[in-house]
């Protein structure tokens, strides 16, 4: 054989630019190819078929295309979700031209500029600030250790319930190299019933004088009540923990508006009571990446400034297994909501369900999901086996950013 050929995989503009460089193209050449190569497939809901057809054609034209339901190209539906897939500059070509078309197009030309705006200030942030500490998104994976003070809680229930046996567990995830603590107070396994307000506060407030007096790390509280998350804040927490994505309870968006705390959305089905009875999803990405839409709208519109929300898309929380999986194979799909994702999946049923494991069997498993989640795009890993994840992370980041 004469030449050696073999398939390239181009990850991101910046891997296809090294690909150009190394066969010694030349500088500004090798970026203007890089916007050529790399391209982007975007869904876009409830179009006029009309317009559907329109953006087939001009994609077409532009060596891209459209996916469209069946019915639209038979003009038998009026609306259909569309995929547009192409370069980024062939995008925009796109976008200039139906500036001037009917059918809505005009406003999608709108709102498609502004989401390509918003891919590349994605792209270009490079800075996650907690608090007073700022980490590296390209090259850091930020872990997060959790402590549960409760005496029911689905791992590590009663362990650290005594405030003595939770002092020293704070000692411990410091040691093993967390990021942050997350101090929570209630129980939120599947079919738990919640605790009084006083309860909860008792359980978590004299924690985080502890850690706030004797280590220099992060403290997240675990709640989905405002005046939980506002006594928190007080004795020193940098941010909250919402389960329930700000549904709960309406007034936790002010509370994180007005002391300026980081604020964590989850996604759940229902609640802990009843998330995990048959849940279902017409198309679980979707629905979750929807509620973000809204929920991160919702804030920001409160006051909450966009670089202080991270979202969680709720791995277990009304999930069924495949549903898991999936989110975890799509994560990066959330990548274009612009907000760094935390998944949240340490010792939970799924990652021992293949083998029928118990959760204190189950550390293979999330580390298993640990990596593949920041393999799809995650930014911050809460579990309960630090020292192992810190390892296993940092291997996975040095491999990632290998030139």
């Amino acid at each position: 054989m004469n030449y050696k050929i073999r398939q390239l995989f181009i990850e991101d503009k910046s891997d296809a630019s090294d690909s150009f460089m190394k066969i010694k193209a030349s500088g500004p050449g090798a970026k203007i190819m890089a916007d050529k190569i790399t391209s982007i497939a975007i869904k876009v809901t409830d179009v006029d078929s009309r317009a559907a057809n329109i953006l087939k054609q001009e994609m077409l034209a532009r060596d891209g295309d459209v996916a469209t339901s069946r019915e639209t190209l038979y003009s038998s539906a009026q609306r259909s979700d569309v995929i547009i897939f192409g370069t980024k500059k062939n995008i925009k070509s796109l976008i200039d031209k139906i500036r001037i078309q009917p059918f809505g197009l005009k406003s999608l030309s709108v709102e498609l500029s502004e989401f390509l705006d918003n891919l590349e200030k994605i792209e270009r942030r490079k800075i996650l600030k907690i608090g007073p500490k700022e980490f590296d998104l390209k090259n850091e994976v930020v872990i997060m250790g959790i402590l549960n003070v409760t005496p029911d809680s689905f791992f590590d229930g009663g362990k650290y319930y005594d405030v003595k046996n939770a002092f020293k567990k704070v000692d411990k995830i410091v040691e093993d190299g967390a990021d942050i603590i997350d101090v929570g107070g209630m129980s939120t396994r599947p079919g738990s019933n919640p605790v009084s307000v006083e309860d909860e506060l008792e359980r978590t407030i004299p924690i985080i004088s502890y850690i706030k007096k004797n280590h220099n790390v992060l403290i997240s509280i675990d709640t989905y009540r405002s005046s939980v998350a506002l006594k928190a804040i007080e004795a020193g927490a940098d941010a909250i923990n919402d389960i329930s994505g700000l549904v709960l309870d309406d007034n936790m968006k002010r509370i994180a508006s007005d002391y300026g705390s980081s604020l964590i959305l989850m996604h759940m089905k229902g609640t802990p009571q009843n998330m995990q009875k048959d849940p279902f999803y017409e198309d679980v990405v979707e629905e979750i990446y929807g509620f973000f839409r809204t929920q991160t709208a919702l804030a920001i519109e409160s006051g909450v400034k966009p670089e202080n929300i991270m979202i969680d898309p709720g791995l277990g929380f009304g999930k069924t297994l495949e549903h898991n999986f999936t989110i975890i194979k799509k994560l990066k799909d959330f990548k274009s909501l612009g907000f760094p994702i935390l998944i949240g999946a340490s010792r939970k049923s799924f990652t021992g369900a293949l083998s029928n494991l118990p959760p204190d069997q189950r550390l293979e498993g999330s580390l298993a999901v640990a990596v593949m989640s920041v393999m799809n795009g995650a930014n911050l890993l809460r579990v309960h086996d630090v020292r192992e994840t810190v390892r296993a992370i940092k291997l996975v980041k040095a491999i990632q950013n290998i030139k």
